[in-house]
């Protein structure tokens, strides 16, 4: 099942597409996955995010604050814009893009 991108895995994918000096909507899936093909090994990509994460914080220039509202919250609650994201969330950002093969889990040997 299918599901839409978090708040953080969207920072993520922009951040993405940033670095690749490409434009993330109105494309074809054949430019998407020609994109996914001239990414950077994955820890380097996440490296790549993460100095540019820490570069908006050093400048003051946070876009935005993230806003985890869901049904059944009584208050608002705001978290501030990344300064460092985790390598499994650049992982599972690509992933839900289609970007990146889900990769099956190993069976443990008795």
């Amino acid at each position: 099942m299918r599901r839409f991108p978090t708040p953080i895995e969207n920072i993520v994918l922009d951040a993405v597409f940033h670095l690749m000096n490409e434009e993330r909507f109105d494309r074809t899936h054949k430019e998407y996955m020609q994109i996914a093909d001239r990414l950077p090994a994955l820890k380097v990509l996440h490296g790549q995010i993460n100095d540019m994460l820490g570069q908006i914080a050093a400048d003051g220039a946070a876009p935005y604050e993230i806003c985890r509202f869901k049904a059944g919250d009584e208050r608002y609650r705001y978290e501030p814009f990344p300064t460092t994201v985790s390598l499994e969330t650049v992982r599972s950002a690509l992933t839900v893009a289609g970007m990146r093969k889900q990769r099956g889990r190993r069976s443990r040997r008795t």
